[in-house]
């Protein structure tokens, strides 16, 4: 027999359809949550990946910056020297920077009594910087300008 909502009832069992759509309801709201937080985990994941590049290309630069400077105290010390192979010498800013393949720079010096080239080459872990930095002397052998500039691979 209906009683006035329109449910059946029988003396031990109560028969209703209100809340019917509170499970769906609820794994939909669960399901959003977790889309919301993976898509957040991600985009966090990347940014941070992002962060760490840059650190390390500008820890790049400063190494290449270091070994420059290194370079022309060198040159202000001794007017002709020169070391003409490619990354004849190396400056480690770490225990074995240069043999890990971290933390060092590379450098070259060429030219000859009136002008120089040093290159520079900043390693930080997978990331590289170049440097290039054209001396002028004098005929005392003072440097009387430099240019620097950044060589792109």
């Amino acid at each position: 027999m209906p009683n006035k909502k329109g449910a059946c009832q029988k003396s031990y069992i109560k028969c209703s359809s209100s809340g019917i759509a509170t499970l769906p309801t609820v794994i939909m709201l669960g399901v959003m949550s977790l889309v919301v937080a993976v898509g957040i985990t991600a985009v966090s994941l990347t940014e941070s990946f992002v962060s760490q590049g840059n650190i390390q290309s500008n820890k790049a630069l400063f190494y290449a910056e270091s070994g420059t400077r290194d370079a022309l105290i060198r040159i202000a010390r001794n007017k002709g020297y020169t070391c003409a192979t490619t990354d004849c010498y190396t400056v480690d800013f770490s225990t074995n920077g240069c043999s890990l393949g971290n933390d060092c720079a590379k450098m070259s010096v060429t030219g000859n009594d009136t002008a120089k080239t040093v290159t520079a080459k900043g390693i930080m872990k997978s990331s590289t910087r170049t440097l290039q930095v054209v001396v002028a002397l004098g005929t005392d052998g003072d440097i009387t300008s430099t240019t620097w500039s950044e060589v792109t691979n």
